[in-house]
């Protein structure tokens, strides 16, 4: 009996370097709340926890309502430029004029997967500012189109932008709400698309009287909601967080506690290293 206990205790002091080898962990694999966490209090007082998450509702749930209002908005002005004008003054068939309504969601489409990947490889909120500061100026482009040509460039970058935002919105709902949260939130800025509508539908009144020599009605719409996308671009730029790791409206106690927050959900909160065996 001693010398089989001998033996085990010498295959475990074998043993133990190898165990010790398999559990190595990869610094760039480690989710970056793991290193916000290190040495932090696993436990969260739940009316902390609420007044965290009010305050995360007043900083980015405007932002994103409003650039959700915007994206609706942008990508319907092609139908009210055809009640203010645009088939005639770009000489547009029944049949171009279908298809620069069809090229947007198919460039919306074609590029939701490299955008998905781009929002993992990238800072969210920068990634989508970038995207939005393109659109805008795709969207005044359009005010400067002649032919059908001209138009289907602008229409397929507008619809290549877009297709950021959805996705890129999802993935900041999971990084600041729980799965109980985040229905309710994503309910508020989806909600947008029908106000959009109603709004819309005012500005394209308004641009319908607005009279220039040098401006159709419709460049108008373009040149304004253009010039109201590129402002919201800009605010989303600087305001817009890319995580709650380094939300700039959250002190560093604060940024802890939001993550701890969400730690039910069980995914993180972001990881820029790319891992091959995920597309198994």
């Amino acid at each position: 009996m001693a010398s089989l206990a001998e033996s085990d205790e010498k295959v475990f002091s074998r043993s133990r370097p190898e165990v010790e080898h398999h559990v190595e962990v990869f610094t760039k694999e480690v989710d970056t709340a793991a290193a916000l966490l290190a040495g932090q209090d696993t436990e969260i007082d739940p009316v902390e926890a609420i007044r965290i998450r009010k305050k995360i509702d007043r900083h980015i749930m405007p932002l994103m309502c409003m650039l959700y209002w915007i994206q609706f908005t942008d990508k319907t002005t092609l139908g009210s430029s055809a009640i203010l004008g645009i088939e005639a003054a770009t000489h547009l068939t029944t049949n171009e004029y279908n298809w620069l309504g069809t090229i947007f969601y198919l460039s919306y489409l074609v590029f939701e997967y490299p955008q998905n990947l781009a929002l993992q490889r990238f800072p969210v909120g920068k990634w989508m500012s970038l995207n939005i500061l393109v659109w805008a100026i795709a969207l005044c482009a359009h005010a400067a189109c002649k032919n059908f040509a001209g138009l289907f460039v602008v229409r397929l970058i507008l619809g290549m932008c877009e297709g950021s935002i959805t996705a890129g919105f999802m993935i900041v709902s999971s990084m600041f709400y729980t799965r109980n949260e985040q229905t309710l939130r994503v309910g508020y800025w989806f909600l947008m698309n029908g106000t959009a509508q109603i709004i819309s539908g005012f500005i394209s009144f308004g641009s319908l009287h607005i009279k220039t020599s040098g401006f159709e009605p419709w460049q108008w719409l373009m040149i304004i909601m253009g010039t109201v996308t590129l402002i919201v671009g800009l605010c989303f730029f600087f305001l817009f967080p890319d995580s709650p790791v380094n939300a700039w409206f959250l002190t560093p106690e604060e940024r802890a506690l939001a993550v701890l927050r969400i730690r039910e959900n069980q995914t993180g909160v972001e990881n820029k290293y790319f891992k091959k065996e995920q597309n198994d």
